[in-house]
């Protein structure tokens, strides 16, 4: 089982990351673009390849959490692509192989209690951005091991799941599935990710509760031994996404206490 932990509030540096990465045995480090000590005038590529051989600990990027290149503001959209093909020549030099990217929802109007997405009302427009992203992420990725992984949040609505399934159809395109995240939202969203099989290249790993996600595994109500044993037989990489080092140290000791 292929490990990594998560960006943590506790620390500011790639270093102190990839020093309790190493320290606690796990393979890589989630660097999530939303941070302030993460963004492009201050991160420097070249040492992020020197820490990373230091330690012996890899990356996977996390793109901004609110990072929409479908946004029906040119403007919006621009900014948004700036990011990504930053984040894609970032991936590039210091060897990261899985992206994370959310689906934003996108503006709504509420009429007689229930809400109405602009997304779904112009799904066509909302769709033809979505296909331009796509044609251009897969030529820079053409030929490489590299995924562009779209995670679950809330539970995928009509509109995200046709964006999957035109993202799918290109080589370098996958899913990231955040158990935590599909439970919360009434698992709604596991049926259609196991769908796309072959296509899961990522997992987020945490427990959760009525009231709290991103728990320590074991700390919460779901079958967890479940989902690890899916991420044994998946193969691929996992962020155990829980948000403290106490966390995350109590979530590693549970796996090597349940897990062979």
């Amino acid at each position: 089982m292929t490990l990594g932990i998560p960006t943590l509030i506790e620390f500011s540096t790639v270093r102190e990351h990839l020093a309790f990465a190493r320290k606690n045995g796990f393979s890589f480090f989630e660097m999530n673009l939303s941070f302030p000590w993460f963004q492009s005038d201050k991160l420097d590529p070249d040492e992020m390849v020197r820490l990373s051989k230091e330690y012996g600990v890899g990356y996977t990027l996390h793109l901004h959490d609110q990072l929409n290149p479908f946004d029906f503001s040119p403007e919006i959209r621009e900014g948004a692509m700036k990011s990504i093909l930053y984040a894609l020549d970032l991936a590039k030099r210091v060897d990261a192989r899985r992206f994370t990217l959310h689906l934003q929802y996108g503006m709504y109007s509420s009429v007689n209690g229930t809400k109405i997405y602009a997304y779904e009302v112009k799904s066509d427009e909302y769709l033809s951005h979505v296909e331009k992203m796509a044609e251009l992420v897969s030529k820079r990725l053409e030929g490489s091991d590299t995924f562009f992984c779209i995670e679950n949040t809330k539970g995928f609505l009509p509109y995200h799941k046709k964006a999957i399934d035109l993202m799918m159809k290109y080589p370098n395109f996958g899913l990231t599935f955040d158990v935590g995240h599909n439970f919360k939202a009434s698992e709604d969203d596991e049926s259609f990710i196991l769908s796309y099989r072959d296509k899961v290249k990522h997992f987020h790993i945490h427990d959760v509760n009525p009231k709290s996600n991103h728990m320590a595994l074991g700390d919460g109500v779901m079958d967890i031994d479940h989902y690890l044993e899916m991420v044994e037989m998946f193969e691929e990489p996992a962020v155990l996404e829980v948000k403290e080092t106490t966390a995350l140290e109590k979530s590693l000791k549970y796996i090597k206490n349940n897990r062979r």
